[in-house]
């Protein structure tokens, strides 16, 4: 399982940002969640995986 968190401006006076986490099961048949994570311009998105976690502890 991997989370995806992304942040993007808010559409609303109110707040500045919004941001979201899924979580995506990557699976050998099946189109990735964000085919073009690389390519995204609408919003920031990091796409987490077990091994991005040995750099923080």
């Amino acid at each position: 399982m991997r989370p995806h968190v992304s942040f993007s401006f808010a559409n609303s006076d109110e707040a500045l940002l919004t941001s979201n986490v899924t979580f995506c099961t990557p699976l050998p048949d099946v189109h990735p969640y964000i085919p073009d994570l690389e390519g995204g311009t609408e919003a920031a998105v990091a796409e987490l995986s077990a091994e991005d976690c040995s750099h923080w502890s």
